[in-house]
């Protein structure tokens, strides 16, 4: 099985595990920890403009509003608003399980996948606007994943990162024999850090994704002027810019694992009368922009007990694949994921 270990901030960082620099875990790059970034949960980064913090108001206004189908929602959807499922503890965070989703895909004989037919990319949906039963997709496929949604905080930061910040760790092929495999993910030749299997690098095209999957709405890309405006860079707004490379992202599984987290570069459009895009380009920008501005948690003092923890967790190697920070542009940043993937048997 091939996972990823995705960032979880609030687990990284409750118990103040960077506080100390005493004891280093093994692989912790030297270089101070980034400043400004860290605030209590659903809070902007404290480093913000104030044109930023006004942007970022809008976009929790989209964050939480509730759609109507004369706006756009549906004709299948699972959830009227974002944080209807980023709502735990508070907006741009996971979800209880009850919010769990699946997706359906159909094996192939060569072993690749492709969603099941009648599908928004493989997202099973629990909802049907028009009335009546909801249409069974999953009746023709073989293969289903269990999703639960995936907190933004701080993922502005993880959109910073250097590609070099993470294929560093990369070593596909165990070369250095320590057991540990980690292999990068490819988003159209760009470095993958967003999904479960850190198949995208694009936050627009993250956001854009499950508003159509899980919502119904169509969107158009944001235009180059208002990417220029984000405040942090689309990574990849040109995909043609990218180095080509090999990687896992490749070949016929794309269409099942890109697709089920981001939306392509290209306007989405659907059947429900309404006309598209149905997110307006502006309200579009003001929401990636809320998503990139969330801060990483604010980390608790350390404590005896979480200083050992620490000491612990580097001694028996968890930090080989939770790799305990990467370094950006603003310093280091206490991630504890490499963001590759690794064949866990």
């Amino acid at each position: 099985m091939m996972t990823v270990r995705r960032p979880w901030w609030a687990l990284a960082l409750a118990g103040g595990l960077w506080a100390c620099d005493d004891d280093p875990a093994p692989n912790e790059p030297d270089a101070a920890v980034a400043e400004g970034v860290f605030a209590p949960l659903g809070s902007i980064r404290p480093n913000a403009t104030a044109e930023e913090r006004a942007t970022f108001e809008r976009g929790q206004e989209v964050a939480t509003r509730r759609f109507e189908p004369a706006e756009g929602l549906g004709p299948r959807f699972n959830l009227v608003s974002c944080a209807g499922c980023h709502e735990k503890p508070v907006a741009g965070g996971a979800a209880a399980h009850y919010r769990d989703f699946y997706i359906a895909a159909v094996t192939l004989p060569d072993g690749s996948y492709i969603p099941a037919q009648g599908t928004m990319s493989g997202v099973l949906d629990s909802f049907f606007a028009e009335g009546g039963p909801r249409p069974r997709p999953e009746d023709a496929a073989n293969t289903f994943g269990l999703r639960n949604p995936i907190p933004f905080f701080g993922v502005g930061l993880l959109a910073e990162l250097p590609e070099e910040a993470i294929l560093r760790y990369a070593d596909p092929d165990d070369a250095d024999g320590d057991g540990i495999s980690g292999r990068p993910n490819y988003d159209r030749g760009f470095v993958g850090r967003f999904g479960m299997k850190s198949q995208t690098v694009s936050i627009e095209g993250f956001i854009r994704g499950p508003l159509n999957n899980h919502l119904g709405l169509t969107t158009d890309p944001l235009t180059p002027e208002q990417q220029a405006r984000l405040p942090v860079p689309s990574v990849a707004a040109d995909a043609e810019e990218g180095v080509l490379r090999e990687g896992l992202a490749e070949g016929p599984i794309t269409s099942v694992t890109f697709h089920q987290a981001a939306a392509p570069a290209e306007p989405l459009t659907d059947d429900d009368g309404v006309p598209d895009p149905e997110l307006s380009g502006e309200d579009l920008f003001d929401l990636v922009a809320f998503s990139m501005l969330l801060a990483a948690p604010q980390p608790d003092p350390p404590t005896p007990e979480t200083e050992r923890g620490r000491a612990t967790f580097g001694r028996i190697g968890c930090a080989a694949c939770h790799v305990p920070s990467l370094v950006g542009p603003r310093g280091a940043l206490p991630v504890y994921s490499d963001l590759l993937l690794h064949d866990m048997g």
